[in-house]
């Protein structure tokens, strides 16, 4: 799920279809696109800096103490509770991707476990109760247990070619089962639709979107963690990537399962991701011929970035040192989401990277997103047992997951607790954060119409040592108190405004 991929390069196929145009969107959402980014009610484009939080294992939701007898856990076994949530929005992180597995929603087919979403909803109430934001996402990563992996639910892995089984060898651990014939098999039955998977996927998703429509902190649906082509990764040639597969297999279960939830949820945000094998620089071919269907018009790409080798496939190599993962490939990967995103009328949110103590690595991926202005979600927040993964012991906040955040990583938190702009009265041209001398600087197109403020948030204590100064040119005024960690702005008039952070 994070970290490097492999890619098999065996040749290439070229076909597409048309299809017709989807209506038009109705009534404003609590988050709507706005290419490339992500408004808000007020009109306000939003940047969110955050973390996933997805518990693989039964019952796939973590241990915490937040939810109501008998489902708590003491404080001292909980894994994710109140605790985090003011850690969260304290450190300005304020958004946090939530694995809601379909294994969960629907653990027998046709049956939807409500106990289940309960406890999801427990932990989207607790973080809303903080300000922070929640991107629902049906994760999944080599599919199923079956194969080493968690996600999709028992009844739904058809690892079969017509009436034969294919027996799970499991020979290759994280990612390496995917190329087992078994996965392959499973995957292959999913994009083909065996048994009418499409149908209980959407149905899924929709038992879903019902419970959260409308929740105002809730950015949106993310449809699936990293699919896999199947056998089809064959047809995938680097650095071509996947346009047959993604033309004609993976964009119409998209369409499918979007439609599903556009009947009860009309316009809320949905997020989908190209193959995994974009990760490392692929292109992105989702909606090559023609914009993928939303009646909703509201849509995001939500894509990872990953080192093919440091890290992943070779963990002694840090990333910052994997010769694939090079100040060429970084800004690629960010080119190609961009032009998808542009030609499907969609946001871009960077929904996983990281995985790793390296923090020159995550110092460079920080600065990469400022100055593409793109939202992100860091890859884990604890270590939280994963079982597919290649960086284990690397990939969470906290030395001691159970000592929060007394534990927590400080290098790591200085690369990642940063000063950005969260909400902007207009349109960003741009915005960055020098990690050594602490300079901030923001400059907007302000809309005048817009009367909610501009907020950057401000790490006062950990970067400026309590106190910092503020300038400011064009129409827009200082409306928070000297040093506050949230600084905030309004408009006074139309044209650019640039605002600036340094040390006191």
């Amino acid at each position: 799920m994070r970290l490097g991929r492999p890619v098999l390069a065996l040749g290439l196929i070229a076909a597409m279809f048309a299809s017709t145009a989807s209506s038009p969107a109705s009534t404003p959402q609590p988050f709507h696109a706005s290419t490339p980014f992500v408004r808000d009610a007020a009109g306000r484009v939003r940047i969110f800096h955050g973390v996933n939080a997805v518990w693989k294992m039964p019952p796939y939701y973590p241990p915490s103490s937040t939810y109501p007898a008998p489902y708590a856990t003491a404080q001292a076994k909980s894994f994710f509770d109140e605790r985090d949530a003011a850690f969260l929005a304290e450190s300005g992180l304020n958004s946090v991707r939530l694995g809601s597995l379909w294994a969960g929603v629907e653990p027998s087919k046709g049956a939807f476990d409500d106990t289940y979403l309960d406890r999801i909803d427990d932990l989207v109430r607790m973080l809303g109760d903080r300000g922070v934001t929640v991107m629902l996402d049906f994760h999944q990563d080599m599919y199923n247990e079956r194969f080493g992996g968690e996600g999709f639910p028992e009844w739904a892995t058809r690892n079969t070619i017509g009436t034969i089984t294919v027996p799970p060898t499991n020979c290759c651990g994280f990612p390496g089962n995917y190329f087992t014939p078994a996965s392959l098999r499973a995957w292959d039955n999913l994009w083909f639709n065996t048994d009418g998977l499409w149908d209980h996927y959407r149905d899924s998703w929709a038992h879903v979107a019902e419970r959260f429509a409308g929740r105002p902190n809730v950015i949106g649906y993310e449809l699936m963690n990293e699919p896999w082509p199947g056998t089809q990764v064959a047809t995938c040639v680097l650095p071509v990537g996947c346009p047959a597969f993604e033309t004609l297999f993976m964009q119409p279960f998209y369409e499918h399962v979007i439609a599903g939830i556009r009947r009860a949820d009309p316009n809320g945000m949905i997020f989908w991701d190209a193959n995994v094998i974009t990760n490392n620089g692929t292109p992105n071919w989702i909606g090559l011929q023609r914009p993928v269907a939303d009646p909703g018009h509201n849509q995001g790409v939500a894509f990872h970035h990953y080192c093919l080798l440091g890290g992943g496939f070779t963990p002694q190599i840090p990333p910052s040192q994997d010769p694939f993962c090079s100040e060429v490939q970084k800004p690629l990967v960010m080119q190609w989401q961009r032009q998808a995103a542009e030609r499907n009328g969609a946001a871009m949110f960077l929904t996983e990277f990281g995985a790793t103590d390296d923090v020159a690595e995550l110092d460079r991926m920080a600065a990469l997103a400022d100055r593409e202005m793109v939202s992100w979600h860091y890859w884990h927040y604890g270590e939280w047992s994963d079982p597919t993964t290649a960086g284990s012991g690397v990939q969470g906040l906290f030395t001691n997951e159970l000592d929060r955040p007394a534990s927590l990583k400080q290098a790591k938190a200085d690369a990642l607790i940063r000063t950005y702009p969260q909400a902007i009265a207009g349109t960003p041209l741009s915005f960055s954060f020098d990690a050594t001398s602490k300079v901030f600087t923001l400059t907007f197109t302000a809309n005048p119409s817009i009367g909610a403020p501009t907020e950057v948030f401000v790490p006062v204590a950990r970067h400026y040592a309590g106190h910092y100064s503020v300038s400011v040119s064009g129409p827009a005024t200082v409306t928070s108190v000297a040093d506050a960690p949230l600084l905030t702005l309004m408009n006074t008039g139309g044209g650019t405004v640039t605002v600036t952070i340094t040390k006191a």
